[in-house]
């Protein structure tokens, strides 16, 4: 059964909170992929920050046996198997839409969505994951976008929140989805049906927000 790890950014590395979540979970630390947001652009990008999250794994003791780059630097072919292949997936952040769009060029939504290994997505990653992925313009995207993501978990994000500056954007769109808003250093773990959430986590519907007190709870 696979987990399913929502992100939205750590600032300072991962917390303690954080750290001991990741440990518990990852138990299989063969292989790490780490799948770009644009996969034919900017690889110096995609390799620095590669090799900056691997640092932080590194840096509460989970080290991976072989840790590589997914983008287009792989043939189609090749990125699924990689990805495939496994243990922990990671989904960077960037332009969400865009990697969306590579994730369904190279065949990997369908991978991803079968996958039975950890998948951890950041920020853009974490929404692509979403069975309706919401991209807002408070989250810096160019425009609104809502389309159907991979349907890896069943709830939207929106990542880097801050409940002090919500916009009137997320309180509109609060009226018709369930959004869950993502602090920096907080993540949402989903298994089966259980949620946990760690950090600051918000949930904004009916045009309120309200605060995830909850450790853990029970999908409806």
């Amino acid at each position: 059964m696979a987990t399913y790890i929502l992100t939205s950014m750590f600032p300072n590395g991962f917390n303690q909170e954080v750290a001991e979540q990741l440990q518990k979970t990852i138990t299989q630390r063969g292989n790490f992929a780490f799948v770009a947001s644009e996969f034919n652009k900017r690889h110096e990008k995609t390799d620095k920050y590669f090799t900056f999250f691997l640092n932080m794994f590194s840096e509460i003791n989970i080290v991976f046996e072989n840790a590589y780059v997914v983008d287009g630097r792989m043939a189609k072919e090749e990125a699924q198997a990689a990805v495939s292949k496994a243990d922990v997936v990671w989904l960077s952040g960037g332009d969400t839409p865009v990697q969306y769009g590579y994730l369904q060029e190279y065949g990997l939504d369908t991978i991803l969505k079968e996958h039975q290994g950890v998948i951890i997505g950041m920020s853009a990653g974490s929404i692509n994951m979403a069975e309706l992925s919401i991209c807002t313009l408070s989250c810096g995207h160019v425009r609104q976008q809502i389309y159907r993501g991979i349907g890896c978990v069943d709830i939207s994000v929106e990542p880097h929140f801050i409940p002090e500056k919500v916009s009137e954007e997320l309180l509109e769109l609060s009226q018709k989805y369930v959004i869950y808003g993502l602090g920096d250093d907080a993540i949402i773990v989903v298994k089966e049906k259980e949620i946990t959430f760690c950090g600051d986590v918000y949930k904004l519907w009916n045009g309120k927000l309200q605060k995830t007190l909850d450790i853990a709870k029970k999908c409806c």
